[in-house]
């Protein structure tokens, strides 16, 4: 009698437990029900257009982000084509592709970054992901006169120097006939050029016999994991906590190994800032400027602060750079009237300033020339550096957008909007035939088309969240191409037109995996 008591017990035990098991999993799937039905007819953002699945769940994203890496901007170039300017591209995100709109979103100096989108960084102490534009500009005004345009223009020699650097390397591949890895090569001169001007401890990649390939594959690898931590944000948390033995056992290729090395050499530039370890250069570094500044609290100079403000100015300074001349060069030696016309402005220019073949041309010869302005400015819009979209938030405010048909929508308080460069750059009533690489657009167009094209151009963002380093990156495409394509005669090596492509977008764009990047022949 005892053992039915115990039997029919349990059984009662296992019958409650699978009824309350039930009852969770009605309860689970009446929640999900419900929030899809209220996502899709009943949020503020119903009445966006877009694909329901993007509407329902960030998973649609994280799926064309994560796995398939980095595609998810060419299905949103879809979303606009099937559905128009305006379109939601998540529960909580409308993406916007109309050019009269970039003044009225980025000028705002009210809004807000979207703290879930620039995560992916792994370093919300930076100013370029810091969220407050109060605290964003405090920040920002701790670096601003490093980057000033009088600042960088007593730079000029530094980078010379690099640049003598980089042709010296070309000479002695010429001499021992060699290919060139020039993408390669100028990802190490944009990152010795940043940690000399930023950080205590300068950088030589321009000296490594492979142009420093395992770092700049770190680059993208490190870019590739930025979705999967924006989604899943302990992913950078756990690479950093297992121990590099393990790493190396289980990652033969070292791509891994790379990354945790290359983040340990971050943070011993930040400590040494924060540790006030003696410095070693000249002048002051743009770290050492924001340890030193008054207007910043004890917690904004904190050794997590500084590391990633070290990891952004360093990261920043290298890619974008790096990429667009990439870019330039593949373009210019791809088409031998452009090329042939660069040469012969550079060789004038050369003539008339009586510089001779041992001295580098400077700043004040090559601003002037026209074309070469206008084939840097045409890098700059076909490369579009950074893919990314660009989000921003009002807290309090409802914004509002206008559609070209004259529909208006309202965006409720709290409500992502963003907008993407390419979009900009690739608009074919601004820029006819946007895929096409000619320098003669800016050279030849009339007054309202040039106004028109300005207007669009915007590969440095604009506003007060622009990208500070602009007048460094500048000077640097400006000596490089200036003087690269005087001093050498080149060819282009094993490269296509797919090498210079954009295939992922890790908020910059990168190329097949499998690419070599950009290489060269130099023959005189």
């Amino acid at each position: 009698m005892q053992s039915f008591t115990s039997v029919k017990m349990l059984l009662y035990d296992e019958l409650k437990n699978l009824i309350s098991l039930r009852g969770f999993v009605t309860l689970a799937l009446c929640y999900v029900f419900v929030k899809a039905i209220y996502g899709l007819f009943f949020h503020q953002l119903s009445s966006i257009p877009g694909p329901r699945i993007a509407a329902l769940t960030s998973w649609y994203e994280f799926w064309w982000n994560c796995p398939k890496k980095g595609r998810y901007m060419f299905k949103i170039e879809e979303m606009h084509q099937q559905y128009g300017p305006i379109v939601r591209i998540n529960p909580w995100e409308v993406h916007i592709n109309d050019p009269t709109y970039w003044d009225v979103l980025y000028s705002n100096n009210k809004l807000e970054k979207d703290p879930w989108y620039y995560r992916a960084f792994g370093s919300d102490g930076a100013t370029v992901c810091t969220v407050s534009p109060e605290l964003h500009r405090i920040r920002r005004g701790a670096m601003a006169n490093f980057f000033s345009r009088a600042n960088v223009a007593k730079l000029e020699p530094r980078v010379l120097s690099r640049v003598q650097q980089l042709c010296s390397r070309l000479e002695e591949h010429k001499d021992r006939g060699k290919a060139v890895d020039i993408s390669n090569a100028f990802r190490c001169l944009a990152t010795d050029i940043v940690t000399d001007y930023a950080a205590p401890r300068t950088r030589d990649f321009l000296s490594t016999p492979d142009f420093a390939a395992a770092f700049n594959r770190v680059l993208r690898d490190f870019s590739g994991l930025m979705h999967w931590h924006r989604h899943i944000p302990v992913v950078f948390t756990i690479m950093t906590s297992i121990p590099r033995g393990f790493i190396e056992w289980m990652d033969p290729t070292g791509a891994n190994v790379a990354i945790i090395d290359n983040q340990a050499d971050l943070l011993f530039q930040a400590r040494a800032v924060v540790e006030q370890v003696p410095r070693t250069k000249e002048t002051p570094t743009v770290l050492n400027e924001i340890y030193d500044s008054p207007t910043l609290s004890p917690s904004d100079k904190s050794l997590k602060r500084i590391f990633d403000e070290t990891q952004a100015v360093l990261g920043a300074g290298t890619e974008t750079t790096g990429n667009t001349l990439s870019v330039l060069t593949y373009y210019v030696l791809a088409n031998p009237s452009i090329l042939q016309n660069l040469r012969s402005e550079l060789e004038s220019a050369a003539i008339a300033s009586e510089t001779g073949p041992n001295i580098l041309l400077t700043s004040r010869i090559l601003e002037p020339l026209p074309y070469l302005q206008a084939t840097i400015k045409e890098a700059l819009r076909v490369s579009s550096s950074v893919s990314g979209r660009l989000p921003r938030r009002s807290p309090v405010s409802t914004m509002t957008y206008t559609s070209p048909a004259g529909q208006r929508y309202d965006l409720p308080p709290g409500t992502v909007v963003s907008m993407s460069m390419r979009d900009m750059h690739f608009n074919p009533s601004i820029f006819p035939n946007p895929y096409c690489f000619d320098p003669n657009r800016w050279i030849h167009a009339t007054p309202t088309e040039l106004e028109r094209m300005e207007k669009a151009f915007v590969p440095f963002g604009r506003g007060v969240r622009g990208c500070i380093g602009l007048e460094l990156a500048k000077q640097e495409l400006l000596l490089v191409t200036g003087n690269m394509f005087w001093k050498f005669d080149m060819r282009l090596y094993a490269t296509t037109e797919k090498d210079v492509g954009v295939e992922h977008d890790y908020f910059s764009p990168f190329g097949p995996g499998n690419s070599k990047g950009v290489r060269i022949n130099v023959i005189s």
